[in-house]
C-alpha cells in the first residue's frame, strides 16, 4: 500500500519538498530527545568507554554523515542537538556544531558509489569506480585533512560537556535509542527516497516518541518547529526546482561561446560560466550534469577541474538548504559557515588546479 501511495505522490505531487516532513519530524523528535533525556545515558556511555566530549560528538557525526539517505543533514543535525543537551547553549561552543553538521555531511558526494555527482561521471566517460578514485582522491585526501581538523580541533571538550554513564541498561537504550536507529536503517532498507520510504518510517518514528512521552499536545509539538525555517527551506526548494527546469540555457551558451580553454581568460570565462549555473541551482545532481557537460565539451583533462568547481559553488550556494537546517539547530552565524565551507572551497579549487595545470 506505502509503495503504490508513494509512486503516485511521486508522479504527481512531491519531489525534494517531502523532506519537508522529515526535517519537521527529526525537529520534533529531537526536542522530545532533549527535553526528556532520551539520549543522554547511551551519549554519557560512550563517553565512559572514549573518556573525550569531542570524540562522542566526532563519532556521531561521522557516523551520521555517510548514512545512504536523504535528508542525512536533518537527521545529523537533529542528533548533535541532542548530544549537547546540557552544553552550552549558545555561542562559539554551540555555534561550532552547525559547520560540523555540514561539512561530515556532505564529504560523500565525491566518493559514495551510489551518489548522483559519483555516478554520472563515471556513465558518462566509462569510468570503473577505482578509475573515478584515481581521478578525485586529491580532492578528497585535502577534503578529509580540512574535516577532520574542524571537527577533532576546533571544538573543546568543555563545550560539549556530556555527562558520563558507567553503565548502560540493554532495556533503556531498546526503548530510547533503539527506535531512532531502526528508523534511521529502515529507511535505508526502502532505498532512502521518495514519500513510500518518508512517511511510513518517520511517520512510525514521530509516532513512537509522542506515544512514550505522552506529547501528543499540538502546542508542545509546534513548540518544536521552527516554522520559519521550514518555510525558508521550502523556497529554496521551488526555486531550485525553478533553475533546473530553466537549465537549457547552459548547454546552448557553452556550446555556442567559442571560448578556448588553453588561454588564461578562456578558462577563466568557462570557469566562471560553470560556477554561475551550479550556483543558481543549488542541486547534487544538477551540478555533476554541469560537470558533465563541460567536461565533455572541453576535455577529460579538465574533469577534476570542473568538478571541483561545480561542488565548490555547490557548497556555497544560498540554494543549499543544510545551511538554514544548520542554522535552525545551532543559531550558527552565517559568517561562521561561509568561512568554514569557503575554507573548503578554496582547498578544493587549489588542489584541482595544481591537478590539472601543476
Amino acid at each position: 500500500m506505502w509503495s503504490s501511495i508513494g509512486d503516485w505522490l511521486d508522479q504527481y505531487y512531491l519531489g525534494d519538498e517531502i523532506y519537508l516532513f522529515v526535517l519537521f519530524t527529526i525537529m520534533v523528535v529531537s526536542g522530545l530527545a532533549r527535553e526528556h533525556n532520551l539520549f543522554g545515558s547511551t551519549y554519557g556511555w560512550l563517553k565512559t568507554v572514549l573518556h573525550s566530549d569531542r570524540l562522542v560528538l566526532a563519532l556521531i557525526s561521522l557516523i551520521s554523515g555517510v548514512l545512504p539517505i536523504e535528508g542525512r543533514s536533518s537527521v545529523s543535525a537533529g542528533i548533535l542537538d541532542t548530544a549537547t543537551a546540557k552544553g552550552d547553549r549558545s555561542g562559539r561552543g554551540r555555534w561550532l556544531l552547525g559547520p560540523i553538521d555540514f561539512l561530515t555531511t556532505h564529504h560523500f558526494y565525491m566518493w559514495s558509489p551510489i551518489e548522483k555527482p559519483v555516478i554520472l561521471p563515471m556513465a558518462a566517460f566509462g569510468l570503473s569506480y577505482t578509475a573515478w578514485l584515481g581521478h578525485i582522491w586529491p580532492l578528497m585526501a585535502v577534503s578529509a585533512v580540512w574535516i577532520g581538523y574542524y571537527v577533532f580541533f576546533a571544538l573543546r571538550d568543555r563545550e560539549i560537556n556530556i555527562e558520563p554513564q558507567p553503565n548502560l541498561g540493554a532495556a533503556e537504550f531498546m526503548r530510547n535509542v533503539g527506535p531512532f536507529l531502526a528508523a534511521v536503517i529502515g529507511y535505508m532498507l526502502l532505498g532512502g527516497e521518495g514519500p513510500s520510504a518518508v512517511f511510513p518510517v518517520f511517520g512510525a518514528m514521530l509516532a513512537y516518541y509522542l506515544t512514550i512521552t505522552g506529547s501528543w499536545s499540538w502546542r508542545k509539538i509546534n513548540g518544536y518547529v521552527n516554522w520559519p525555517t521550514l518555510a525558508l527551506i521550502g523556497l529554496i526548494f521551488l526555486t531550485s526546482n525553478y533553475m533546473q527546469e530553466h537549465r537549457a540555457w547552459l548547454e546552448d551558451t557553452v556550446r555556442g561561446t567559442g571560448l578556448d580553454p588553453h588561454t588564461v581568460h578562456g578558462m577563466f570565462m568557462i570557469s566562471l560560466l560553470t560556477f554561475a549555473a551550479s550556483f543558481s541551482m543549488g542541486s547534487d545532481g544538477k551540478f555533476a550534469a554541469i560537470t558533465v557537460l563541460m567536461t565533455a565539451v572541453f576535455g577529460p583533462e579538465y574533469l577534476v577541474w570542473f568538478f571541483a568547481l561545480d561542488y565548490a559553488a555547490y557548497l556555497l550556494t544560498p540554494m543549499h538548504e543544510c545551511v538554514m537546517i544548520g542554522k535552525r539547530y545551532f543559531g550558527t552565524p552565517l559568517s561562521w559557515y561561509y568561512a568554514a565551507l569557503g575554507t573548503w572551497a578554496a582547498l578544493l579549487l587549489i588542489t584541482a588546479g595544481l591537478v590539472t595545470w601543476g
